[in-house]
């Protein structure tokens, strides 16, 4: 949708970042190493955030299993100072990806054990975020990208090793990672040292840990777990909002499993710039900040599904792991049904039913793509993984009934705990419970290309709501005279959400005097989702409406009142500083979304605090400073590149953004980059600033700028 100032208002958002929780495994296949088991490992390592910069050292406790020259450990470029096997130092061969150790192994009970001492400077997985405000943080993002770039382990997800760390950081930071903290003590004047002790092995992926500055509050569980629950300092009024349901969704989940959850603890950690919305390490979930939000930001962007998520694949992906990414439906799929089934708990059996409509439809379409692929295929789209993976899910539990699936799942888990399995695993556990031969299921659901869209509908079909549904939506290529009773029906208290939308979108804008009288019944059911369609659906305002429009203005919610700003202002010249008047104390998401829009509204409204246009105009360039998340930044670019209104400390930002860990937010600064470097204005001005910037950014820019 294009705007008269030529600028894209981010409509909602935020919403939709809980779809992608986490990325898409690519390890190893198979075990490599057949003749060694690695059982137990002890790190010990200095984090120096100035450096970005890891040294220390790690043992690993093994057996030999068959006769072997030779065993190894993956390590991605790092400088190796030093290895023994049994204390004893040896000789060894490392080409800065493996490091492999050669003797003479033999076939033995007894354990042996090698310790590695290094240095590494990693590129990835290990990630020093400065944001200049007084939380510099640090941490890791092992599935997808490796943890051998920082600690020399096992990027075969089959090698299960029982992680102990013991990092030591500045003092003043808190410093969290896997299992039981057992110690914490003073090393000296400035640095302290923080023990955490596993108990069960896990694959290296998972590793994990985050340095920053946070409190915490601790729930015990229904089971008697620890519960982890950490915040920014400055972010204690949101702590409820952004972790509300969190006990009950553990309680939940661990009773609808049936299965014990398998950890000493659970540890919740919001980070900045994140790569991805969640990721399950271990016991302990690092999720974005994005998902810190207050009360009014809950209604559209809340934590839920990412917590439910990530707590999910505590037992499927942690517990039991994939053996190749070809199975990855067994982690991705269970833990997005397992969160819908959260969901269903918290928000009702309509919001349940509708999100399986709406992956449905998503699947459908999918399937007439050359995209399109069966749920066995390793580089399937997150779609196919995830929702197809839940929908799968969803199916079997459908076929053979909830005491057999339950059964199923339980069993699955026991027998599987702490090692590694695949679709044939878990189907057969499900034949031999259910008595039910799975091979025409294995084959509709699993292996072939195409969604099975109509056996989906029938499974959905079974909800008189879903029907109800069904019925409306088949009114959208209906003319509206035959439809209006139909749709002003829909609208009738109390208003159900989905139905309530779809009337809206129906409509989709037209203000002729009958629509108008719909429109005039769905502000009246005061249903907040409904009113957001209006929003967002009505873009020009008709004078019979304007009044009912500018209440949304006044809504619990920052996606509607951010949509609704912009269509007033553009729609009513005459009453824009009413408007700006109304809404300058709203700042909106974690991203600052309506902050921003007002910010650029004020300065293009004639007149409106003339003297404050330069301190408007600078609260807009700082945004883009390197203290504000990924997510701010880039709205701010966006708006700066659509007013041509760089300035210096703007243009140093966008360098660093466009050399930024966050391939989205990189990629989205070289866009801009690109488009500004063709002004001759601005490469000259690159060219004055290059030499203020850090080495690697030098670089980057001097590809650009040089022809």
């Amino acid at each position: 949708m294009k705007f008269i100032l030529a600028f894209f208002i981010p409509f909602i958002s935020g919403i939709g970042i809980a779809q992608e929780t986490s990325p898409i495994l690519s390890y190893t296949v198979t075990r490599e190493q057949p003749y060694v088991d690695f059982l137990e490992s002890t790190a010990t390592l200095n984090i120096n955030a100035e450096k970005k910069e890891v040294d220390g050292n790690v043992i690993y406790t093994f057996k030999i299993l068959k006769p072997t020259k030779s065993i190894y450990i993956d390590a991605q470029n790092m400088n190796i100072q030093q290895i023994t096997l049994n204390g004893n130092k040896v000789e060894y061969t490392y080409d800065n990806k493996k490091i492999i150790i050669p003797s003479d192994f033999k076939e033995a009970p007894t354990e042996q054990n090698i310790t590695i001492a290094y240095t590494a400077t990693p590129k990835k997985a290990l990630y020093f975020v400065k944001d200049y405000s007084g939380n510099d943080q640090i941490w890791t993002q092992g599935q997808g990208k490796y943890t051998s770039n920082w600690l020399p382990s096992f990027d075969d997800m089959n090698e299960k090793v029982v992680f102990d760390l013991q990092l030591q950081f500045n003092k003043g930071y808190e410093v969290i990672a896997n299992g039981n903290l057992i110690k914490s003590e003073s090393v000296n004047d400035s640095i302290q040292s923080w023990h955490y002790d596993m108990q069960q092995p896990m694959s290296s992926y998972l590793v994990a840990f985050v340095i920053g500055k946070y409190e915490k509050v601790v729930e015990v569980s229904a089971n008697g777990t620890p519960l982890e629950m950490y915040y920014y300092p400055k972010d204690k009024d949101k702590y409820e909002s952004t972790y509300r349901h969190s006990k009950k969704i553990f309680d939940f989940l661990e009773k609808e499993i049936g299965y014990t959850f398998p950890w000493q603890n659970y540890k919740q950690i919001p980070v900045k710039d994140f790569l991805y919305a969640g990721m399950e390490n271990t016991g302990t979930t690092i999720f974005s900040d994005a998902f810190v939000v207050d009360e009014t930001a809950f209604v559209d962007q809340n934590y839920i599904n990412v917590n439910a998520h990530e707590l999910a694949h505590q037992w499927f992906g942690d517990l039991i792991t994939e053996t190749e990414g070809k199975h990855h439906w067994l982690q991705e799929g269970f833990a997005t049904y397992y969160a819908l089934l959260v969901e269903k708990e918290i928000f009702g059996e309509d919001y349940f039913l509708y999100k399986l409509y709406e992956s449905a439809e998503q699947l459908t379409e999918l399937s007439k793509t050359k995209e399109a692929t069966s749920l066995l295929n390793p580089n399937a789209s997150t779609l196919t993984f995830y929702q197809r993976g839940a929908w799968t899910v969803h199916a079997l539990r459908n076929l053979i009934g909830d005491t057999s699936f339950k059964i199923t799942i339980h069993n699955f888990l026991e027998k599987y705990k702490f090692q590694n399995a695949t679709t044939a695993d878990f189907i057969a556990v499900a034949e031999e419970v259910s008595k039910t031969d799975l091979s025409a299921f294995k084959k509709l659901w699993i292996e072939n290309v195409k969604f099975p869209s109509q056996e989906a509908l029938d499974i959905l079909a079974k909800s008189q709501f879903i029907k109800d549904y069904l019925s409306l939506a088949q009114e959208r290529t209906q003319p509206l005279a035959g439809k209006w009773s139909v749709l002003a029906k829909a609208l009738n208290l109390p208003t159900n959400d989905y139905m309530g939308q779809e009337v809206i979108y129906q409509l989709g804008g037209d203000t002729s005097p009958e629509v108008i009288a719909l429109y005039d019944k769905a502000f009246e059911t005061n249903n907040i989702f409904v009113r957001q369609a209006i929003a967002n659906t009505l873009s020009t305002v008709p004078k019979d409406l304007q009044v009912q429009y500018e209440s949304l203005l006044k809504d619990a919610s920052y996606a509607t009142i951010e949509a609704a700003l912009y269509h007033l202002w553009s729609g009513f010249p005459e009453k824009r500083k009413e408007y700006l008047d109304t809404t300058k104390e709203v700042v909106g998401f974690a991203n600052k979304n309506v902050r921003m829009l007002w910010l650029v509204l004020a300065l293009n409204t004639k007149g409106y605090h003339i003297d404050q246009h330069q301190k408007y105009f600078i609260e807009l360039t700082e945004y883009t400073s390197l203290k504000h998340g990924f997510s701010t930044r880039e709205s701010a670019f966006t708006y700066l590149e659509s007013l041509q209104a760089f300035s210096d400390d703007s243009l140093v930002s966008l360098v660093e953004g466009a050399t930024h860990h966050n391939w989205r937010f990189r990629n989205s600064c070289r866009k801009i980059m690109d488009k500004l470097l063709q002004d001759e204005k601005y490469k000259k001005k690159y060219v004055v600033l290059m030499n203020s910037l850090p080495k690697n950014q030098q670089d980057f820019l001097e590809k650009k700028i040089t022809p």
